[in-house]
């Protein structure tokens, strides 16, 4: 390798003097995310369970970079009228996307599954998948903005 250095060093030339040589900074799969925003509009508590994620990595808001750990959302309470951000993507030079789940459930009755929310955006796919699941007579829940055709699935925002 210092013989190649010395080279380039005699040469005039370096892996930047030669733009082919240069490869810009890989971010593949980032472009696969999912943003969901849950605004607890009930009169009660609501608690993030059961955190589950196949592929990709949570991070921080606006940060795809600050990888957070699951442990950071499970057991999240959301309180009446306060809002809470779940943030997923793929990892940067990785070929595949971001896929997980997990359940809002209802604190003042017994942890209650209020529903199960599921996402697939994986890399490479033109289809994604978004899906609230479940039912709890005591909670209607209003969910918008999934993009389900190419890309990324974007900003979810979920109403219980």
């Amino acid at each position: 390798m210092e013989h190649i250095k010395d080279l380039n060093r005699d040469l005039g030339t370096s892996e930047y003097s030669q733009p082919h040589l240069h490869k810009p900074p890989s971010i593949m799969a980032y472009a696969q995310y999912i943003i969901i925003i849950l605004h607890n509009v009930g009169n009660g508590p609501m608690k993030v369970k059961n955190v589950s994620l196949s592929w990709g990595k949570f991070h921080a808001d606006g940060n795809k970079d600050k990888e957070i750990s699951k442990d950071e959302i499970e057991g999240k309470v959301i309180g009446p009228d306060e809002k809470f951000q779940i943030n997923s993507s793929g990892r940067s030079d990785a070929s595949s996307g971001t896929e997980g789940s997990f359940d809002l459930v209802d604190v003042n009755d017994n942890n209650k599954t209020i529903r199960h929310f599921y996402w697939d955006c994986p890399w490479g796919s033109k289809v994604n998948t978004w899906t609230v699941n479940g039912s709890n007579s005591k909670w209607m829940v209003e969910h918008q903005g999934a993009n389900l055709y190419g890309g990324a699935i974007g900003t979810v925002t979920s109403r219980p």
